[in-house]
């Protein structure tokens, strides 16, 4: 997820141009005090030299479209579900099977931004067999661009 890389661990051409990054883990509480989290949210930040967050941003959609993957067994699928210049939602979905329940898909959602030249990624991803909340994502993406600013 720091940054998005669904065709494995390999290295996109752009990875060279970050000069710093950092990522931040934040546990949602649950709605009930000693009950488990709703999700666990993660920003990434990723400073680049000149022009190198737009490449960052065009190998990381190329990527999408290279690997999407599937719902098979071990397998994420990952769909852009709402594209603009330098932002996209993508949904990453997975079979999931939960203890004695039946596989059901399961989906977290990531957020990425190009700001200046800093890459912003926020993903929710849920918690156990609960998937992320793409609205969630959505409002902290804005709040994460607004930080990144001051470095992009």
């Amino acid at each position: 997820m720091r940054p998005l890389r669904p065709c494995g661990d390999a290295r996109y051409p752009s990875d060279a141009s970050r000069t710093d990054a950092v990522a931040m883990r934040y546990l949602i509480p649950g709605e009930q005090a000693g009950s488990v989290p709703a999700g666990v949210v993660v920003e990434f930040v990723g400073r680049h030299r000149a022009g190198g967050a737009a490449e960052q941003f065009t190998d990381i959609k190329a990527a999408i479209a290279k690997c999407p993957g599937g719902l098979g067994k071990g397998q994420h699928k990952w769909e852009i579900v709402k594209s603009d210049d330098g932002f996209m939602v993508v949904r990453i979905s997975q079979k999931y099977s939960y203890a004695d329940e039946a596989p059901a898909t399961v989906s977290t959602f990531a957020a990425v931004s190009r700001v200046g030249e800093a890459i912003v990624v926020v993903t929710d991803n849920g918690w156990e067999n609960s998937g992320g909340d793409q609205a969630l994502v959505e409002d902290l993406i804005a709040k994460a661009e607004k930080r990144a600013e001051v470095i992009g």
